[in-house]
């Protein structure tokens, strides 16, 4: 038996990976270098989450992150989250470069990494929260609304979306322009967006690196236990 459900105020954020679908490759070598990547580079991500946000679950290549609303002090805290955004998007890029410095590997996916990019997608609204079977769930038109922003006519991989309720709760810095998004569900939905312009180096393998070899080393461990909890992966 779960909790009594609850309707409160959120707000709501989502982190996903653009390029993630082209990314995860059939070939074994490629397809366990690609999960390992990912996982390094959501742990880069995760280790800027700060309270009052919390991740509410990992959507493979995403994390969808909330934070309920608080009797104190709300207000400023929002605007510090929304200080710290572009935080989310300069640890990844900078766990990529990291990646692909180090990279003594050519197999696809380790030559295409420097591709993955970030987007940040934010909303600001209600939800009924439940406890079932120890999983946190959030329920809701805006939670559904939040969802769809991810499919999207933004012509860049890596950028921050809000909508007008996260924006003015938020109040982020720098210079976001007016954009719009129309679905036949929700109807057009006003935002703001704020393009990013990462620069990233190119992938090219280099002859050694001890880092490297281990953290491979470490993605063939991690995939071989995972292939032995869920064998039909």
């Amino acid at each position: 038996m779960g909790t009594p459900p609850t309707e409160a105020e959120f707000l709501f954020l989502i982190a996903d990976i653009s390029g993630y679908t082209r990314f995860m490759m059939t070939n074994h070598t490629a397809r366990v270098h690609a999960h390992g990547v990912i996982s390094d580079l959501i742990a880069a991500v995760l280790k800027q989450v700060q309270l009052p946000l919390e991740v509410n679950k990992l959507e493979g290549d995403a994390i969808f992150l909330v934070a309920a609303k608080q009797d104190d002090g709300w207000p400023e805290l929002g605007t510090t989250i929304g200080q710290r955004l572009h935080a989310f998007i300069d640890a990844f890029d900078a766990k990529v470069t990291e990646l692909a410095n180090s990279n003594i590997c050519s197999c696809i996916a380790c030559q295409q990494m420097v591709s993955l990019r970030l987007k940040l997608i934010g909303h600001y609204g209600v939800a009924v929260r439940s406890q079932m079977a120890g999983f946190d769930e959030l329920s809701g038109v805006d939670v559904i609304l939040l969802h769809r922003l991810l499919k999207n006519e933004v012509p860049s991989s890596e950028y921050i979306l809000l909508t007008d309720a996260a924006f003015a709760f938020l109040q982020p810095p720098g210079s976001f322009t007016h954009h719009t998004e129309r679905y036949d569900d929700v109807g057009e939905i006003a935002l703001r967006l704020r393009a990013a312009t990462p620069a990233i180096p190119s992938a090219a393998a280099v002859r050694f690196s001890l880092k490297d070899t281990l953290r491979k080393l470490s993605y063939d461990i991690r995939y071989a236990f995972a292939k032995k909890r869920h064998p039909a992966q």
